[in-house]
């Protein structure tokens, strides 16, 4: 697994705030309703390589948000003015 892997699992961990285990099981059903093949980091591997991967995000702070959207792009939070 490559560190970017690693850091962007980390990151999704980071923002809904799951466990490892529950964070490859969250992935992996992202990326089956997504119709990607690809599958997630075991949570073995991620546990492995916790501590030297740095993981950096800003989480902004808008208050609650309304509409979540997963594409094939990637992820895009709406507000209500969206």
């Amino acid at each position: 697994m490559s560190d970017t892997e690693i850091k962007t699992a980390l990151m999704v961990k980071g923002i809904f705030k799951l466990p490892l285990r529950g964070l490859e099981s969250f992935l992996n059903l992202v990326f089956t309703l997504m119709n990607v093949p690809l599958k997630s980091p075991t949570y073995t591997c991620i546990s492995k390589r916790l501590k030297p991967v740095k993981v950096k995000y800003h989480l902004p702070n808008r208050g609650a948000v309304a509409h979540i959207v997963i594409d094939a792009i990637g992820l895009k939070v709406y507000d209500e003015g969206d």
